[in-house]
């Protein structure tokens, strides 16, 4: 009997280890999820406030066009969280809204603004232009 090696049996510890680490394992997976949704959300908006600036930036370039009105008008059907602003030198996009989840009423606020000057073309290589012949004439004598 001195050469038996007695083991014992732990039945049932496996899942009582388990139980203890599911809900390790569930906060890992849903705040990954809750991650992944947000930064896809802020993503999303970002590429469709620079589309709108942008836009209306172009649009202002023509002296007709309003670029104010043409990219609240580019951002109308994203969502009321939108907004925006600016004159015929500049258009300002952004957006303010909140990400819920719908566990202990957790929040994710985001926020972006994005601005785009309205350059337009002509006006800028005449003003080039006026800008090296005026150094030309400094250099000259």
């Amino acid at each position: 009997m001195a050469g038996k090696i007695i083991k014992k049996k732990y039945s049932g510890s496996f899942t009582v280890e388990m139980a203890l680490l599911s809900g390790v394992w569930l906060l890992v997976i849903f705040s990954s999820l809750f991650l992944i949704i947000g930064t896809y959300s802020r993503v999303r908006d970002t590429a469709a406030l620079a589309e709108a600036s942008a836009y209306g930036s172009a649009s202002a370039v023509y002296k007709t066009g309003d670029g104010v009105q043409a990219a609240a008008q580019r951002l109308r059907n994203q969502g009321n969280y939108f907004s925006v602003t600016g004159s015929k030198r500049e258009i300002t996009a952004s957006f303010s809204h909140t990400v819920k989840l719908p566990f202990r009423n957790l929040r994710w606020q985001q926020n972006e603004v994005l601005k785009s000057k309205v350059i337009r073309p002509v006006l800028f290589i005449e003003k080039v232009e006026k800008a090296r012949n005026v150094i030309e004439a400094v250099k000259a004598p």
